[in-house]
């Protein structure tokens, strides 16, 4: 319900459509136009469609409301709807998987510590940024855990899109970027 939706949106939305739907098994079950009309005032539909589909990709010849999501980002990105970015924090943050996920925030991390010149925007930039997340993984599950969260808050709170935080910027002495005075509009 996150992607590309703000917070505040989707908080109501995310309880109510858990009262109607508390397992993968209940969702796979009801008509898709039930899970449509759960979803409504969300946006971007396919995702309500691939949320159904997964459910009953997961839970087929499963038998039980216990059905679970695969605990492998590989095998997470061949689900309906599952892309790179979901595929990893689903594993890291669902089953502590050692695990790399790059959103926006994180891509903009990475890029301005490790790579400023990188054009994250381009096909070639997300491969770089990709891999400078790939390499940059602790060695454990719960360690990576730990590591993408405080990549995503960075980017968040501190190396936002329209300021750059650095005096408060845990990283900023290995910054390819450079210390920058608090406040400095962000490129």
């Amino acid at each position: 319900m996150l992607q590309q939706t703000q917070v505040s949106r989707v908080v109501v939305k995310y309880g109510e459509f858990l009262e109607r739907f508390p397992t993968l098994e209940h969702v796979a079950r009801a008509k898709p136009s039930r899970v449509m009309e759960a979803w409504e005032g969300l946006g971007y539909y396919a995702r309500a469609r691939n949320l159904h589909r997964l459910a009953r990709e997961v839970t087929s010849g499963s038998g039980t409301s216990a059905a679970r999501l695969p605990a492998e980002p590989e095998v997470l990105s061949e689900l309906p709807g599952i892309g790179a970015y979901t595929a990893g924090a689903v594993a890291s943050f669902a089953y502590e998987r050692r695990a790399a996920l790059v959103d926006t925030n994180v891509a903009r991390v990475l890029k301005r510590v490790f790579a400023p010149k990188v054009q994250i925007k381009t096909t070639k930039g997300q491969r770089m940024v990709w891999g400078i997340a790939e390499a940059i993984l602790p060695r454990t599950g719960r360690a990576t855990w730990m590591h993408n969260q405080a990549l995503m808050e960075l980017g968040a709170l501190i190396c936002t899109a329209r300021i750059a935080r650095c005096d408060q910027c845990p990283v900023r002495s290995y910054c390819a970027t450079g210390s920058k005075p608090s406040g400095r509009r962000a490129t």
